[in-house]
């Protein structure tokens, strides 16, 4: 079964954070969201994320071809 994955707005609500890299060699922890699927409330997510601006605040680095539609 695919995670569940919700983008939240603050990154308080957020369990990982989560920065999109250029190269696959460059992705880490990618496998906890990669392959999920994007719902659209919060209360049906198995994971909440927040997407960040700098790769050094990040929990997840992962390509955007590999993100979850």
């Amino acid at each position: 079964m695919a995670t569940k994955v919700f983008i939240v707005n603050h990154v308080n609500e957020a369990k990982y954070k989560v920065f999109f890299v250029n190269h696959d060699n460059e992705q880490k922890n990618h496998q906890i969201i990669m392959g999920g699927k994007l719902v659209k409330y919060a209360n049906e997510a198995d994971v909440k994320i927040f997407i960040v601006n700098h790769a050094n605040e990040a929990n997840i680095l992962i390509t955007q071809k590999n993100f979850i539609k």
